[in-house]
């Protein structure tokens, strides 16, 4: 049986791409030798990436007779910083980032828990949270990702992200993605042994907000 789902949409820079710097490439082939499904696409611009999105948001439960309610991870990899991320030229900051999702995130055909994951540089601090709060506010159809992870530090070797989130996923795939005290667990331990450290923001339903993660030992 697969574990996860995970799909990996990438945006390097040209220059990454003849130095043979492809986090997808490698994270996709790594996910998949564990036992996940991971696919992977190539968004050269900010309508590429909302295309993927569009078809993304088609995935229906009911073509997955064997696995309808995997978890489902969208994993966006590019250049960026605290305020954004970059697919190509277009600069795509976090209030429009969420508003490209909606088609994905009102997807009440895909049964699973939904996820998000940015690997860009300097995007620990970002506010995807609120803007996802924002548009549950506006439609109730808007179902908020159980968790949006995001990998820390302003400058993030590659080769280091992909060690790092080949290890959380395969962590989450152990414990489940309920599991809170195990992906802080998971966090703490890649952090130790690799140095690569990750937030989060985890959706409460009870609370009807997201709460920000891990926290500090003895906190």
């Amino acid at each position: 049986m697969p574990k996860i789902r995970i799909v990996i949409i990438e945006s390097p820079n040209p220059i990454d791409l003849f130095d043979g710097r492809s986090e997808a490439k490698a994270l996709k082939a790594t996910c998949n030798l564990m036992g996940h499904q991971a696919i992977s696409f190539f968004a050269k611009s900010k309508a590429d990436f909302k295309s993927i999105i569009n078809y993304l948001a088609s995935s229906d439960s009911s073509h997955a007779e064997r696995y309808p309610s995997l978890p489902l991870f969208l994993h966006i990899s590019s250049h960026g910083n605290s305020g954004c991320v970059a697919f190509g030229n277009d600069v795509v900051k976090w209030d429009e980032l969420i508003e490209n999702l909606l088609p994905l995130l009102g997807n009440s055909s895909y049964e699973g828990k939904l996820a998000l994951s940015i690997s860009a540089c300097g995007s620990g601090d970002n506010s995807l949270s609120i803007h996802a709060k924002h548009a549950l506010g506006r439609s109730a159809k808007v179902k908020m990702p159980s968790y949006i992870f995001s990998i820390l530090g302003d400058t993030v070797h590659w080769d280091d992200a992909l060690i790092g989130w080949s290890l959380l996923y395969h962590k989450i795939s152990q414990v489940g993605i309920k599991d809170r005290n195990g992906i802080i667990d998971a966090m703490r331990k890649i952090q130790a042994c690799t140095n690569v450290k990750f937030s989060y923001r985890r959706w409460c339903e009870n609370k009807k907000k997201f709460l920000r993660g891990p926290p500090r030992k003895g906190g």
